[in-house]
């Protein structure tokens, strides 16, 4: 069972990104039909990796590290960079506050330069951000 530490460290920092015009967020990976360019589709998850410092001595796991993987779509490749530069705004350095956890900061754990992706048979370019998180109880 779990304890909604993951699902609550999740929503916290897909909150930080304000979904406003003209950039849309799409959460959980998913892209709803109609939702026009420029957007940012986010993939998260959250896992508990033994054998960290910050794990108790009764063997109980404390530390999670989260990754989120941004992938910025726009219709040009200067347009997905945006799209990159606004979630570096939002996301790179805050150290979210959530109840239950230590945050630390969030980092940014790769980038990769704007891609063209026609294989819906319409011109993406997409840039794919990487950021991670650790946090323990």
């Amino acid at each position: 069972m779990s304890d909604g530490l993951d699902q609550l460290l999740i929503a916290t920092v897909l909150g930080l990104l304000p979904s406003a015009p003209p950039i849309t967020v799409c959460p959980d990976g998913f892209v709803p039909n109609g939702t026009l360019r420029p957007y940012v589709l986010v993939y998260s998850s959250v896992g508990r990796p033994p054998d960290v410092p910050s794990n108790a001595a009764d063997g109980l796991s404390r530390t999670l590290t989260a990754r989120f993987i941004a992938h910025c779509a726009g219709e040009t490749a200067a347009s997905a960079r945006a799209v990159a530069a606004y979630v570096h705004t939002f996301w790179l350095d805050v150290r979210p506050v959530v109840a239950g956890l230590t945050c630390g900061l969030i980092r940014q754990e790769s980038y990769q330069d704007p891609v063209r992706d026609e294989s819906t048979g319409t011109l993406v370019m997409d840039s794919i951000c990487t950021y991670t998180l650790t946090a323990t109880t």
